[in-house]
C-alpha cells in the first residue's frame, strides 16, 4: 500500500509541474503507429511540413483534456496535408489501448504506442511530464519545447502561426497533372515521341492528328478537345514511346495529349507541333566533310560519287542502346566486304570525344571510319537532323536516302534494307592478311634486321611458326625479346589492329648456308606469309620478290616483280581505290589523282606500303 501511495503522489506531482523537451534539434525516428502505418520523422520534414508531436499516455487526465483541444487545431491547420503534420507518442500504452484513445477522441493523425516503440522515442527526447506538446520545424530544430498550458484549439492555432504556419481546409489534396512531349525522330511518314507525365498524373490519352482533321473529329463527336481526347485518343500511364506511322510527307501535325488526376480529374492539353520531312526523290542527304579519330579526312560526296553507298550509325557514347547494335553493325560490315564493295560503313557521335571514342572502337573491334564530336559529328547530326540513337542510315550512291533509320536497328532489318537496294555480300580482302613493312630483309652478318609485322585482320593473330628450311636463323619478338624463338613452339598474339617488330639474325659462318626464305604461319585460315632473305648478306644485292619505287611517289609509282597477277590498291581506310592485271614483270600506276597519303598494294602474294606525296 506505501508504494502505491507513493506512485499516485509522484503521478500528482508530474501532472502539476511540467517540465520542458530538454532537445533544441530533432532525434529521428521510423516507428509503425497503432494501425499499422509507418512514420518515418525526418521523411515528413524534409517534405517541407513542420511536425507537432503530442506525447501523452492514456489514463493521464491533463492529456485527456488537453486532446479534444488538439485534435480541433488539427482541423484548423489542414488535416496533416499542408504546412504542419500531427502525431501523439504513448510512453506506456499498447496497440489495443491506443486504438481506443484514438477511437473515442477522433484522433485521424498517427498514434505511436509501444508496440511502435513510443517508450524509446519518449526517452529519445528526455520527455518526463505529460502531456508535453512539442513543435519541429523543416530544418529539424524543435522551436516549441512545450505547448503548455493548452486552454483551447486557438492556444494551438496560435502557437504554430507565431512560426509561420498557417491554417487550412481539409479538402482533399489537390492535385496537377501534367504530361510532357518529346519528339524523339522525324520521318518522311513516321514520328516518335515520348510522353513523360508528374507525380500527380495518374492517366493519359494522347493522339496525332493534322489542326484539319482534329477539329473535324471533334465536330463529329460534339466534344471539346480535352474530352475527345480522353474518349478517343490513345491511353497511356507511366512513360511511353510512340511511333505515329502512315504520315504524309513535308506535313505539319500536331502531338496532342491530356492528363489526369487519380480522381480522374483532366489537367491542361499539351500540343506539340511537328513537320514531318519531304518525301520522294527530294529528301536528299546533305553533305559533309569531317575528320576521323584516326585522323583521315571524310568527305560524304566523295564515297558516293564513286559509286558506293553509305550506311552510318549514329550512335551515343555510354549509350546502352546504341552499345546493343554494334555486333550486328561490325557482323554486317565483313558480310558486305569491308568498304571495298558496293556500301562503304561509317558511324557517327554526336557527344563521344575522340579519346572516347578511340576506347569505343577497341571495345567492339570497330574497323570502319570514327568520327567523334571533336571530328565534327555532333555537327552532321545536328544538320541532317537526327533525334534519336541510335539511328542507322543508308545512303545511296545519287546522294538520297535508301533508309533514314533502320528500324529495329538488327543485323536482320540491316540485310531487307540491303537487299532491297541490290546490294551484294562479299568477302573481306583484309580478313585474313598480315601486313610486313617490307618482304624483303638484307641479313648483314651476325647483326639483327628488324622487320614490322602489322595484324590487319579482324581479330587477334597467334603466330604459330616462324621458320627456315635449315634452322640457321635466330627470331626476336619485340627489341626487349631476350630468347631466341624455335621454330617448333614459337608462338605470339599480334592483337587485332596492332604490330610487332620481329628481328631476324644469323650468325653462321658461309654464305651459302642462309636460306631463300623465312615463312610465318598464324592460326588464321590460310594465313602463311613469306618474307624473302637476302643470301648473299648484301644490301646491293637485295633480291626482293616484288618492289616498288619511288617511295614516296607523286605521279608514278613502279610495282616490279614475276607473278604480279590482279594488283589492287588500297587506302589507309582500307577502301581500295585501284584495281590492275599485270601482265609482265612491271607495272606502272599513275598517282596523279591519288590525294596524299598512305596506301597499301597488294599483289597475289605481297602487300606493300607506300606513301603518296604532292
Amino acid at each position: 500500500m506505501k508504494k502505491l501511495l507513493t506512485l499516485f503522489l509522484a503521478l500528482a506531482i508530474g501532472f502539476g509541474l511540467k517540465a520542458q523537451c530538454p532537445l533544441t534539434e530533432a532525434v529521428d525516428f521510423t516507428s509503425t503507429d497503432c494501425h499499422g502505418t509507418e512514420v518515418h520523422l525526418f521523411d515528413i520534414l524534409d517534405g517541407g511540413q513542420a511536425v507537432l508531436i503530442d506525447f501523452f499516455f492514456t489514463t493521464c487526465g491533463p492529456c485527456q483534456q488537453a486532446t479534444p483541444k488538439i485534435v480541433e487545431s488539427y482541423y484548423a491547420m489542414g488535416c496533416n496535408m499542408h504546412d504542419v503534420f500531427y502525431m501523439e507518442i504513448s510512453t506506456s500504452d499498447g496497440d489495443a489501448a491506443c486504438q481506443n484513445w484514438a477511437n473515442n477522441y477522433g484522433v485521424e493523425y498517427p498514434t505511436i504506442s509501444t508496440n511502435g516503440g513510443g517508450n524509446t522515442i519518449c526517452s529519445q527526447y528526455g520527455i518526463s511530464q505529460y502531456p508535453t506538446v512539442i513543435l519541429i520545424m523543416p530544418n529539424r530544430q524543435i522551436v516549441i519545447q512545450d505547448l503548455w498550458p493548452i486552454n483551447n484549439a486557438q492556444t494551438v492555432i496560435n502557437a504554430l502561426e507565431q512560426h509561420g504556419l498557417q491554417q487550412h481546409d481539409c479538402n482533399a489534396a489537390s492535385y496537377d497533372p501534367q504530361v510532357a512531349i518529346s519528339i524523339d525522330q522525324v520521318l518522311e511518314t513516321e514520328v516518335t515521341a515520348t510522353f513523360t507525365p508528374n507525380e500527380d498524373c495518374a492517366s493519359y490519352a494522347y493522339t496525332m492528328a493534322t489542326e484539319a482533321e482534329i477539329q473535324e473529329w471533334m465536330g463529329i463527336a460534339g466534344l471539346d478537345l480535352p474530352e475527345y481526347l480522353w474518349t478517343y485518343g490513345m491511353p497511356g500511364s507511366g512513360v511511353i514511346s510512340n511511333t505515329f506511322g502512315d504520315l504524309t510527307p513535308n506535313t505539319e501535325y500536331n502531338i496532342y495529349a491530356v492528363p489526369a488526376d487519380i480522381d480522374g480529374n483532366l489537367g491542361e492539353v499539351v500540343i506539340e507541333p511537328v513537320t514531318t520531312t519531304p518525301g520522294g526523290g527530294s529528301d536528299i542527304m546533305p553533305d559533309f566533310t569531317a575528320t576521323d579519330i584516326e585522323g583521315n579526312t571524310i568527305h560524304l560526296y566523295d564515297i558516293l560519287d564513286a559509286g558506293q553507298a553509305v550506311l552510318i550509325n549514329f550512335f551515343l557514347y555510354g549509350d546502352e542502346l546504341s552499345e546493343a547494335v554494334m555486333r550486328d553493325m561490325v557482323e554486317a560490315y565483313h558480310l558486305y566486304g569491308c568498304n571495298e564493295h558496293d556500301v562503304f560503313f561509317m558511324e557517327i557521335s554526336p557527344n563521344g570525344h575522340d579519346n572516347e571514342c578511340q576506347n569505343w572502337v577497341e571495345q567492339f573491334h570497330v574497323e570502319y571510319p570514327t568520327i567523334s564530336r571533336d571530328g565534327g559529328g555532333n555537327d552532321i547530326a545536328q544538320d541532317i537532323p537526327v533525334g534519336y540513337y541510335p539511328t542507322i542510315m543508308v545512303i545511296r550512291p545519287d546522294h538520297t536516302f535508301a533508309s533514314r533509320d533502320i528500324y529495329p536497328p538488327t543485323l536482320e532489318y540491316i540485310l531487307n534494307v540491303m537487299n532491297g537496294e541490290g546490294y551484294e555480300q562479299h568477302e573481306c580482302s583484309y580478313d585474313e592478311t598480315l601486313t610486313f613493312s617490307m618482304d624483303t630483309v638484307v641479313l648483314p652478318w651476325c647483326e639483327i634486321t628488324w622487320i614490322t609485322i602489322h595484324n590487319n585482320t579482324a581479330e587477334d593473330a597467334i603466330i604459330t611458326n616462324i621458320c627456315d628450311e635449315r634452322y640457321e636463323l635466330g627470331f626476336y619478338i619485340g627489341p626487349d625479346s631476350q630468347e631466341w624463338l624455335s621454330c617448333n613452339v614459337s608462338e605470339y598474339i599480334i592483337p587485332q589492329g596492332e604490330s610487332v617488330e620481329l628481328g631476324i639474325i644469323c650468325c653462321v659462318t658461309g654464305k651459302g648456308l642462309v636460306p631463300d626464305l623465312v615463312t610465318i604461319t598464324s592460326n588464321l585460315p590460310d594465313a602463311q606469309f613469306v618474307v624473302m632473305v637476302d643470301d648473299t648478306w648484301s644490301v646491293d644485292e637485295n633480291a626482293a620478290s616484288v618492289t616498288l619505287f619511288p617511295n614516296p611517289a607523286n605521279d608514278i609509282v613502279t610495282l616490279s616483280g614475276k607473278n604480279l597477277g590482279t594488283v589492287r590498291i588500297y587506302n589507309a581506310l582500307g577502301q581500295k581505290v585501284d584495281e590492275f592485271e599485270a601482265n609482265g614483270s612491271e607495272l606502272r600506276i599513275n598517282t596523279a589523282n591519288y590525294e596524299s597519303g598512305i596506301y597499301f598494294v597488294k599483289t597475289n602474294e605481297t602487300t606493300l606500303r607506300f606513301a603518296v606525296k604532292h
